[in-house]
C-alpha cells in the first residue's frame, strides 16, 4: 500500500513538472523563410515569413510589436519595414520596401520584447540572415543555356537536313540503279515494255513535279497581289473631276470659259450685224452701183 502512494505520487509529480515545463515554454520562432544563412534571395518584394508556435496576430499587440523588428544590410543601415499579418495567426510577414542589392548580406532582428494576447514573450532577441542572389552569375548561366540550345538547334537542323538528303540520294540513286533486263529476267516480261513503264514512270513523276512547281508559283503570285492590294480602286486613265457629276470649276476654267463665252457673243453680234441692215442702204447700193455703171 505504502509503494503504491509512493507511484502515484511520484506519477503525479511527473505529470505537474512536465505542464509547468509546457507553460514556460512561452512563445517561440519555430522557423522562417527564406530560412537563416540562406543565400538565394531575391531582390525584389522580398518577404520574411517568420512562423511561432502561438498566435501572433492579434490586433490587441499588433501597434506593440510593430516595432519589434529591424532589418539591417551589410553596412548597417537600417531599411523600411511593413509589416504583414496574413490568414494564419501564427505567421507575421515582414516585408522589406527597398529593392536589395545583389550578393549582399542582410539581416532581420526580432526584439525579445515581441508578445502575445496572453503575455508571453520572445524571452530573447531572434536573428534571421540571409544572402541575395548573384544577378550576374544568373545572367551567365541563362546566356551559356541559351548557347547550348541554340548549338543544340543548329546541330539537330542540320542531321535532320543531311538525313533528307541522305533520303534523296538513295532513292534518286535505287531509280538510276533499275536494270530493265534484270526485272525482264525476274518478272518474264519483254525489256522493251520494263523500258517504256519506266520511262513512263519518270514522266509522270516530272509532270507531277511540274504541277507542284507551278502550285507553288502560283500561290506564291496570289500572295504578292494580295499583298500590294490595299484597297484601292483601278481606272483605265485620267477623267476630269466634271465626270463624276461634280460642278466645280477652277480659276483657269472659268476664266477660259468666259473668254469662250465672249468670243461666242462677239461672234453672234457680227453675225446679227451682217444680217440686219439700216433703212436706206439699198437705195444708197443702188446709186452706187449706177454711177459705177456710167
Amino acid at each position: 500500500m505504502k509503494r503504491a502512494g509512493i507511484i502515484l505520487s511520484l506519477s503525479i509529480l511527473m505529470f505537474l513538472m512536465s505542464f509547468s515545463v509546457c507553460f514556460a515554454a512561452g512563445l517561440q520562432l519555430l522557423d522562417s523563410y527564406p530560412r537563416n544563412g540562406s543565400d538565394d534571395s531575391t531582390l525584389e518584394n522580398v518577404v520574411v515569413k517568420l512562423y511561432f508556435n502561438e498566435d501572433v496576430s492579434a490586433e490587441e499587440v499588433q501597434a506593440a510589436n510593430k516595432g519589434a523588428f529591424k532589418f539591417t544590410d551589410e553596412e548597417g543601415n537600417e531599411l523600411p519595414l511593413r509589416i504583414l499579418y496574413p490568414k494564419n495567426k501564427d505567421e507575421i510577414w515582414v516585408l522589406v520596401n527597398q529593392r536589395l542589392e545583389s550578393d549582399s548580406q542582410y539581416k532581420l532582428e526580432i526584439s525579445s520584447d515581441l508578445r502575445v494576447p496572453n503575455g508571453d514573450t520572445l524571452g530573447e532577441d531572434q536573428t534571421v540572415e540571409f544572402k541575395t542572389r548573384n544577378t550576374s552569375t544568373d545572367t551567365t548561366v541563362n546566356m551559356a543555356l541559351m548557347g547550348i540550345m541554340m548549338v543544340g538547334m543548329i546541330i539537330f537542323t542540320s542531321i535532320s537536313t543531311k538525313r533528307a538528303l541522305k533520303k534523296e540520294e538513295a532513292k534518286k540513286t535505287e531509280e538510276q540503279k533499275i536494270n530493265p533486263y534484270k526485272v525482264a529476267k525476274e518478272t518474264g516480261k519483254p525489256v522493251e515494255t520494263i523500258v517504256a513503264k519506266t520511262e513512263k514512270q519518270k514522266q509522270k513523276a516530272k509532270a507531277r513535279a511540274e504541277r507542284r512547281n507551278r502550285k507553288l508559283a502560283s500561290q506564291d503570285g496570289k500572295s504578292e497581289e494580295e499583298k500590294n492590294d490595299n484597297g484601292n480602286k483601278r481606272v483605265k486613265g485620267p477623267r476630269p473631276i466634271s465626270a463624276a457629276g461634280s460642278t466645280y470649276v477652277t480659276g483657269r476654267k472659268a476664266k477660259a470659259e468666259k473668254e469662250r463665252e465672249l468670243a461666242a457673243a462677239k461672234a453672234a453680234a457680227k453675225a446679227a450685224a451682217g444680217t440686219t441692215r439700216p433703212k436706206g442702204t439699198k437705195g444708197k447700193n443702188r446709186n452706187k452701183k449706177a454711177k459705177k455703171r456710167k
